[in-house]
């Protein structure tokens, strides 16, 4: 039964983001772990201007990438770390927030199938 329904570009982008959420969550977690860890860099996740940009283009989003990079702009302590704990705290209720509104989004989808599929 399972490929009889083709993908919509709604759920391909769901997909996508809450793939990307997942990735961003892990990495702020991994920020946070090393807060008093010396020389350690603060990471991020880059999938937003991706996504902005294959949307622009009217493309698909199947093959947008989710970078994992160094933060630049955030200021070194004296031991080399430049994990900020307020501003990883931030994005991860950013983050939480966002993983919410996808989930939802997502759950408001498949009603709309199912509705479709079974004519109520």
């Amino acid at each position: 039964m399972t490929g009889m329904i083709g993908k919509t570009p709604q759920l391909d982008m769901l997909s996508q983001l809450l793939d990307a959420v997942t990735l961003r969550h892990s990495v702020i977690a991994q920020n946070i772990a090393n807060l008093n860890t010396p020389n350690y860099h603060c990471l991020q996740v880059s999938f937003e201007s991706e996504l902005g940009q294959a949307l622009s283009e009217s493309e698909s989003v199947s093959g947008i990438t989710t970078q994992i990079s160094e933060t630049t702009d955030g200021t070194a302590r004296p031991d080399g770390n430049t994990v900020d704990i307020d501003e990883q705290l931030g994005l991860l209720t950013k983050n939480a927030m966002m993983a919410s509104a996808a989930t939802q989004f997502l759950a408001s989808q498949i009603s709309q199938l199912r509705s479709a599929i079974t004519g109520r």
